[in-house]
């Protein structure tokens, strides 16, 4: 294989590779399986990467146009350029770690990146002379990547979202079947589930847990659907005489008499399925 065709297959496994953990790392929060904190920290993350990286497309666009005019691009001062704006990705990158709750990450992705990007600026400084075909890709990865990763995600991350949250409304059945069983056989709701170990698992990656709670002459039960919005928190809810509720700060059910709170979310909307409902807080 000569060097201008493997260089070729480097770009497309490369691009391909970047593409494809991006997108897993954005996505994993909303398939199947056991609960794991840490994909939530991933795709906030992976979700910044994606917007914040589009800064790098024009110049990726303007340093092709060079190269398809016959011009002789300057590869470096473009270098500097892409490097320069490398250090906004890195703080998106921090801050989806950030608004996860995990300051300690966010502190190394700042470390690391710009460690490394210190690093790569003496690198460029010190090149004197180096052949064309070094940067004949360079363009295409700051275009094509930032492109295909921020599509897939504009287009399917809805789907995602819904896709997630009626798989745990699904597999909430058993619960829901246990607990009017237990009525039955009682005479009245259990007055918690409190306990260590959760039996009745969502069988989402980002969704921790059922929560259960008594409300007037039926209960509700609940989960946090992970969010794609920063900032943002949504509830989902099952009430089966639809008298669903949700407040932000539990200091307001303590301190306010009911007329009085002022319940936070600034969305809250009935869903397809049966008695169930979501809710949206800032």
């Amino acid at each position: 294989m000569d060097i201008p065709t493997k260089k070729y297959f480097t770009f497309i496994i490369l691009s391909l590779g970047v593409i494809a953990v991006l997108l897993l790392c954005i996505f994993l929060p909303f398939l199947p399986g056991d609960y794991d904190s840490f994909t939530i920290t991933l795709s906030s993350i992976a979700q910044m990467i994606s917007i914040s990286s589009l800064i790098l497309v024009p110049i990726g666009i303007i340093w092709l146009l060079f190269k398809l005019r016959g011009k002789n691009p300057p590869n470096f001062i473009f270098l500097k350029i892409v490097l320069s704006l490398v250090i906004v990705v890195c703080l998106a990158a921090a801050l989806g770690a950030f608004i996860r709750d995990n300051l300690s990450l966010a502190i190394i992705i700042l470390v690391i990146g710009f460690y490394f990007i210190v690093n790569y600026f003496k690198i460029i400084n010190n090149w004197q002379k180096t052949r064309e075909g070094d940067f004949q890709y360079i363009p295409l990865y700051l275009v094509i990547i930032p492109l295909v990763v921020f599509a897939v995600q504009y287009k399917f991350i809805d789907s995602a979202i819904s896709f997630s949250r009626a798989t745990a409304i699904q597999n909430s059945g058993n619960l829901i079947r246990d607990i009017e069983s237990y009525k039955n056989k009682n005479g009245f709701y259990p007055k918690s589930l409190l306990s260590v170990w959760e039996d009745y698992k969502p069988s989402i990656k980002a969704i921790n847990r059922y929560h259960y709670e008594l409300n007037g002459d039926a209960y509700n039960i609940y989960f946090e659907q992970f969010s794609d919005k920063i900032g943002t928190k949504e509830i989902v809810m099952y009430n089966k005489l639809d008298q669903h509720e949700m407040t932000g700060h539990n200091q307001d059910l303590l301190q306010l008499s009911p007329q009085d709170i002022l319940r936070g979310y600034h969305i809250s909307e009935k869903l397809d399925n049966l008695h169930w409902k979501y809710f949206l807080f800032d």
